[in-house]
This record gives C-alpha cells, structure tokens and sequence, in this order.
C-alpha cells in the first residue's frame, strides 16, 4: 500500500477534524502546516501529497501556498486537494492547482464540501473513498467515461444544472451561519 501524507491547515477546526480522520487509517501521515512555515525545503519523497485547507476568500491560505511552493515530491505521482469550506472555494482550488501545475506536479483528485455533502458521505465513509480514489486513481476515469458520451449542449446544460445547485448550496449555507 502508498504511503499518503497529508499537509493540513491547523488553524481551521474543519480541517483539523479532517485530519484526525485521515490520521486514523494506516500508511497516512497527517503533518500541520504551520510547522513548515519557515522551512526552504519540505520533503515529501516516495507518497502521494494531499492538502486540506478552507478557501480565504478565493485564496489558497498562505502556509499552504509555501509548502507547494518549497515542496520537493515525486512528479510521477496524482496528488490531492480539499477544500472544507470558505467562501470562493472554487477560485481557490483552480490557483492551488495552477500552483501545483507550474511546480510539475498533478493533482489528481479535487475534493471540496459541496461534493461529499451532494453525495451524502458521512466523515468517515468520505476519508475512506478519498484514500481509496488516492491510492487506485479510479473515479477519473469513471467521470470521463460518464461525460464522453454527451454532446457538447448536453455538457453545458449539465454543468449549468450543477452550478446552480452549487449556488443553491453556497446560499443556504451562509443563511445558516447568520442565524
């Protein structure tokens, strides 16, 4: 089996939880972010990469920029981001990935809130398929093999669909923290 570790970002209690949960399962290493912060070089040799972090406004926070930034991994291999939150999380997972692109490195599994609450995936069954989708890579091919058959209307009728619940979602989610 591969060995996983896991950059988290400390500060955050979703994050901090998601980890406790990757932590749990064997050949995962969870390391806080924040210990890094001042390191010119962080090693993460010989495993796949995965980052938890919560969107700061479009953002990727920065003691997770600076690790992609100064992380030495192996290229060959799919990394993974999630998002557990923030506000523009889609902005904030198309800069992480551009970061990680420019540095050589594919992220191959992309994860945020929206998606394991659509599915209706408890904490504990998401961390499993997450950790299973790492180490086998097979929902990749499962979402192409389900768009390639569409035509191009019926792509952009679907993602438009999906965007507004997206926005369904986003909207009801801020009304609940007002309260």
């Amino acid at each position: 089996m591969e060995k996983i570790i896991i950059f988290y970002d400390d500060t955050k209690t979703a994050c901090i939880r998601a980890a406790e949960k990757f932590g749990a399962h064997e050949n995962t290493e969870c390391r806080k972010a924040s210990e890094y912060r001042d390191k010119t070089l962080v090693f993460a040799m010989d495993a796949k990469v995965g980052f938890i972090f919560e969107a700061e406004n479009g953002r990727v926070p920065y003691v997770i920029s600076h690790i992609i930034w100064r992380m030495s991994a192996d290229k060959n291999r799919e990394h993974m981001l999630m998002v557990t939150g923030g506000r523009r999380e889609l902005k904030a997972i198309r800069t992480a990935e551009k970061d990680m692109e420019k540095r050589g490195y594919h992220v191959g599994s992309i994860y945020t809130r929206y998606i394991l609450d659509k599915y209706k995936l408890t904490e504990d069954e998401s961390v499993g398929l997450i950790i299973e989708d790492m180490i086998t890579g097979k929902t990749r091919n499962e979402f192409r093999e389900k768009y390639s058959g569409m035509s191009r209307r019926e792509l952009m009728k679907h993602f438009r669909n999906e965007l507004k619940a997206y926005r369904k979602f986003q909207k009801s989610n801020t009304q609940k923290r007002k309260i």
